[in-house]
């Protein structure tokens, strides 16, 4: 991708609007980011997207460190570590051009989950689930946080956001790792991720001030319709770029 003024500041406000709709949903925010990311270039997700977000994690983990509740840490761990080797294996044989059909179609079923989290509960093997398949969503298009999320949407405030935090923090590393392995990491995607990282910074200490002014019953039905739009017309755009002959 080319960087010019003017795409840094679309990216930034993209990553910052995402960013605070995380602070008033509890969604993640690849959920919203990564479609319209992904609409200004597929080049952006998923390796630049973790990098940049490495930023969010690593801060609130620090800051909450002493919130973090590591009962279930383990098996996630381990499942996101699975599912992030089986999704570096096949993303990396998939031509380029196709990924904005895979972004899409994992933006929308990551909308499903989000929508209907409260309605699932996991025992230690559904945790390992869970991770398994954050760790593909994460690794395939940059969206493992909604799993997470609705395994610690009834935790306390603090502990959720921390724990989520550390989990998201780890899971990243492991996931760039991997696509480095496959190709899919490098130095590019690594500039083009230190551009997303004002955006997360920004959104972050912006949040407390503002997630208290967001309507919450609101903001969240908000965010599941524009990703869905938004994955809708990165499907239909992708689809319809690899249907014209080359």
């Amino acid at each position: 991708m080319d960087w010019t003024l003017t795409s840094a500041l679309l990216v930034s406000i993209i990553v910052t609007v995402g960013a605070l709709l995380q602070a008033a949903t509890g969604l993640g925010a690849g959920l919203i980011v990564v479609p319209l990311l992904a609409l200004v270039s597929t080049d952006l997700v998923p390796g630049p997207m973790i990098f940049g977000s490495l930023a969010l994690s690593a801060t609130m983990t620090i800051l909450g460190r002493r919130n973090i509740d590591f009962s279930m840490t383990r098996p996630i761990l381990v499942g996101v570590l699975v599912g992030t080797i089986l999704a570096a294996l096949y993303i990396s044989q998939l031509p380029i051009d196709a990924l904005g059909l895979i972004f899409g179609v994992f933006v929308l079923v990551a909308v499903a989950i989000s929508a209907r989290a409260h309605r699932f509960t996991f025992s230690a093997k559904g945790n390992f689930v869970a991770g398994t398949a954050s760790g593909i969503l994460g690794t395939s298009a940059g969206i493992g946080a909604p799993v997470l999320a609705m395994l610690y949407q009834h935790f306390p405030g603090p502990a959720l956001r921390a724990t989520l935090a550390f989990l998201y923090l780890v899971s990243s590393v492991l996931m760039l790792f991997f696509l480095n392995v496959a190709g899919r990491f490098g130095i590019n995607e690594l500039v083009s991720g230190m551009y997303l990282v004002p955006g997360f910074v920004i959104g972050y200490f912006l949040s407390p001030r503002l997630a208290a002014y967001i309507d919450k019953g609101f903001a969240r039905p908000m965010v599941l319709i524009v990703s869905t739009a938004s994955a809708c017309l990165l499907i239909w755009r992708s689809y319809s770029a690899l249907s014209i002959p080359s």
